[in-house]
C-alpha cells in the first residue's frame, strides 16, 4: 500500500513586527477560490448608428451580468465547491533570499515588489510590508491600501486595524479600505490567523464581524472574555459570550442558531451540504447539539465520534457500534459494526450474532450467515454479494441474482467510481460496471479502490495507477503510491521508485507531469522539489517550472 511521504516543508517567514502572525504558505486540503474576476469586453465595428446602439446595449448587459456574477461568487461561495473557503486564494507568496514575492497558480509573478512581511489572503486581501511601510493588496497584486497611508496596520481575521501616524486614532478596515469603526481604544482578536471573522473590542462594546465587514452580533457588556472558534472547512463559526452560543456563517454573516447555555460549545463537524452542524460541549465531551434549520437540538442518547448526513442521520457510538437516528434525532436502532453506510434505509451490516442483515427501504429483507457474505458495507448501487460453495454472486436488494456470472471472489462492492472489483481466477482481479461487464483489460493480483482511481499490484509486488474509469494505467514501476486528495483541482498521485526517485502523475489526463524527481512538498496551488544543488524548484500542478530559489 501507499507509504507516507516526507513532511511538507514550510517556507521561512520574516514578519514585520512581533504581533503579526507569521507568514506561511497554504497547505490545507479542502479550500475555495473566494475571489472570482469576471471581465466582459465587447468590440464592435459598425457602419450605422442602429447596430452600434444595439451593440452597446448588448455590451452593457454582458458587463452588468458579469458584475452580478462576480459579486455573487465573491460573497457567496458555492457550498458544493470542495474549495469553498474564504481563506483560499490562488495567489501565494514565495520566500527566498530574505524577501517575499507574489505569484499565482499559473506560475506568473504578480508584482515587481518584494515584501518584507505579509499575512495570508482572506476573502481576497492580505497585509504586506516593504521598506518600513505597510499596505494591503488584493489577489491580483493591486494595492487597495497604498504604502504609507497608515503608520501601522494590524491584520486579524481578514480585517485590518490601522492607526494614523499623526492622530494615533484607530480605524477598523475591510480589505478594500471600507472603514467599519473608529476610536482610540479598539482591539481586534480572532481564533487563528486564517479565520475569516474577527471580534473587535472597545471600551463599551464588543462587535463580531465577518472578513467582508458584515456585523454578525454585538453586545455592550462582556462578563468574561468571549470565546470564538471556526470550522475552517465550511467557514462556520461559533461565538460564546454572556451564556450565549451564537453559531454563524462567516461567508455572509448569517446567524444560523443562537441558544443560551452556561457551557461553551465548539464545532465538531459539518455535513457536506452544510445543512447540519454538530456541536460538542467544550468541557464535557459527552454532550452534543445538532444545528438544523436555525434550531439547536440536544443529542442526549449517544456519544458521537462522527456523523454523516444521507437520507437520515447516522451517529457513531464507538468504533464497533452505529446508532441510526430518526427524523427527531433520537436513536432508532443500533447495529453492531463500524461501517460507512450509503444511507439509513439500504445497507448490508453484521448483526453481532455472526449473521448479516440486508435492509431495503428501512425493512430487513434477508438474513445471511456471516460465513457466506462476500462483502458488506456501502451499497452504492443497491447490490449485495454472497459467496457459497466457492462461488460468489451479486444480488439485487429483492434477492434476485443481478448478473448471470459466477465469480471466484468479489473483493469489493460498487465503489464511489461505480465499479466493483471481482475475479474469476485466484489473484486475477478486474473491474466491472453496474451491468456486470468487464471494464477495459486491466487485470491485477490486487486492486485497491481510491477516490481518484485505483492502485494495482502485480505478482512481483510492484504498483501501478489506474484512472477512475479503469481504462488507463501506468506501468508497474513503483514500490509505493500516494494519492493526494488535498489537490482538489487535480487528480495527483506520487509514485516512489526503488532508486528513491519519484514520479508525479496526473491520472485524469493520463500523463506523468514530473519524472525521476526528488521528494516533493505539495501546497494548495503548487509543489516544490529540492534539486541536486539543494535549491528549491517551484512547479505548478501541471508540471511547469516557474521559479528556482537563489539560496
Amino acid at each position: 500500500m501507499a507509504e507516507s511521504q516526507p513532511k511538507k516543508a514550510t517556507p521561512k517567514t520574516a514578519p514585520d513586527k512581533p504581533d503579526l502572525d507569521k507568514a506561511k504558505t497554504k497547505t490545507k486540503e479542502t479550500k475555495s477560490d473566494a475571489k472570482t474576476e469576471t471581465k466582459a469586453k465587447t468590440t464592435t465595428k459598425t457602419k450605422s448608428k442602429k447596430p452600434l446602439i444595439i451593440s452597446l446595449i448588448i455590451g452593457a448587459i454582458l458587463i452588468l451580468a458579469g458584475v452580478i456574477v462576480a459579486i455573487c461568487l465573491n460573497n457567496h461561495p458555492d457550498p458544493s465547491d470542495p474549495k469553498a473557503s474564504l481563506s483560499y486564494s490562488k495567489a501565494f507568496f514565495i520566500y527566498d533570499d530574505g524577501r517575499f514575492t507574489l505569484w499565482n497558480a499559473d506560475g506568473e509573478r504578480l508584482t515587481e515588489d518584494e515584501y518584507k512581511g505579509h499575512t495570508d489572503f482572506i476573502s481576497g486581501y492580505a497585509y504586506v510590508s516593504k521598506d518600513d511601510q505597510v499596505g494591503i493588496i488584493d489577489e491580483s497584486g493591486h494595492m487597495s491600501i497604498e504604502f504609507g497611508k497608515y503608520g501601522s496596520i494590524y491584520a486579524k481575521g481578514g480585517l485590518y486595524l490601522a492607526q494614523d501616524g499623526n492622530t494615533k486614532k484607530y480605524q477598523l478596515l475591510t480589505g478594500d479600505g471600507t472603514v467599519l469603526e473608529e476610536g482610540d481604544d479598539l482591539t481586534i482578536t480572532t481564533d487563528n490567523s486564517t479565520s475569516p471573522f474577527a471580534a473587535v473590542k472597545s471600551a463599551d462594546k464588543f462587535n463580531l464581524y465577518t472578513s467582508g465587514g458584515k456585523l454578525v452580533t454585538s453586545t455592550d457588556v462582556i462578563e468574561k472574555e468571549p470565546y470564538a472558534k471556526l470550522d475552517s472547512s465550511h467557514d462556520f463559526g461559533i461565538f460564546h459570550y454572556n451564556k450565549q452560543n451564537v453559531v454563524f456563517d462567516a461567508r455572509n454573516g448569517e446567524i444560523l442558531a443562537q441558544f443560551e447555555d452556561d457551557e461553551q460549545y465548539t464545532i465538531d463537524s459539518v455535513s457536506d451540504d452544510r445543512s447540519l452542524i454538530l456541536l460538542e460541549n467544550y468541557s464535557d465531551s459527552s454532550k452534543y447539539k445538532l444545528i438544523k434549520d436555525h434550531m439547536a437540538y440536544d443529542l442526549d442518547e449517544t456519544k458521537y465520534y462522527a456523523f454523516t448526513l444521507t437520507n437520515g442521520i447516522i451517529g457513531y457510538d464507538n468504533y464497533s457500534e452505529i446508532a441510526l437516528l430518526n427524523n427527531d434525532f433520537k436513536v432508532e436502532k443500533r447495529v453492531s459494526s463500524y461501517l460507512d453506510l450509503k444511507d439509513t434505509d439500504n445497507y448490508a451490516v453484521e448483526d453481532g450474532d455472526g449473521k448479516v442483515e440486508i435492509w431495503q427501504n428501512g425493512e430487513k429483507i434477508k438474513t445471511i450467515d456471516n460465513s457466506d457474505i462476500a462483502a458488506t458495507g456501502v451499497l452504492f448501487e443497491n447490490y449485495y454479494a454472497i459467496k457459497e460453495d466457492d462461488k460468489a454472486n451479486f444480488y439485487n436488494l429483492d434477492g434476485s441474482v443481478a448478473f448471470n456470472h459466477d465469480y471466484k471472489d468479489i473483493r469489493s462492492l460498487f465503489d464511489q467510481n461505480h465499479h466493483a472489483i471481482v475475479s474469476d481466477e485466484e489473484d486475477k482481479y478486474y473491474l466491472i460496471d453496474t451491468s456486470g461487464n468487464q471494464i477495459g483489460d486491466i487485470v491485477a493480483k490486487q486492486i485497491y479502490s481510491r477516490e481518484g482511481g485505483y492502485e494495482l499490484k502485480n505478482d512481483a509486488g510492484d504498483y501501478a495507477i489506474a484512472d477512475k474509469n479503469g481504462t488507463w494505467a501506468t506501468d508497474y514501476k513503483y514500490e509505493s503510491l500516494y494519492y493526494r486528495s488535498s489537490v482538489v483541482d487535480y487528480n495527483i498521485w506520487t509514485g516512489r521508485k526503488e532508486s528513491n526517485k519519484y514520479d508525479v502523475i496526473d491520472a485524469d489526463n493520463h500523463k506523468i507531469i514530473l519524472e525521476d524527481v526528488n521528494a516533493q512538498s505539495f501546497y494548495a496551488n503548487y509543489l516544490t522539489i529540492k534539486n541536486d544543488d539543494d535549491k528549491t524548484e517551484y512547479y505548478t500542478l501541471e508540471g511547469k517550472l516557474f521559479y528556482t530559489s537563489e539560496s
